[in-house]
């Protein structure tokens, strides 16, 4: 009887580690999913005439920034903002190439 509350604290232990590499590795669920909408909201108002798709997030754990992959809708454009803290940190879509 003594090794199965030993066998639960490893597993335990062992499901904490897991969790925490995963959310170093990917970010939080919830940020990602925030980010997102920022993205949205932003590209709404700084290229209201142009529709875009979201590609995709990927984080990057060693500055806590998640990079949103967008393209327009016939591809003319594409590009990577990038999202910390709850703000835009940095805009790689050229506004140029919208006329």
């Amino acid at each position: 009887m003594r090794g199965k509350p030993i066998i639960l604290s490893c597993l335990l232990i062992l499901l904490l580690l897991v969790g925490y590499i995963y959310f170093f590795l990917n970010g939080n669920p919830v940020t990602r999913a925030e980010s997102k909408e920022i993205v949205i909201e932003y590209l709404q108002t700084h290229y209201p005439e142009e529709t875009f798709r979201i590609n995709g997030i990927s984080y990057y754990p060693g500055e806590g920034t998640y990079i949103v992959n967008v393209i327009t809708m016939n591809g003319a454009i594409k590009g990577n903002i990038d999202v910390s803290d709850g703000r835009i940190t940095a805009d790689s879509l050229d506004p140029s190439k919208l006329e």
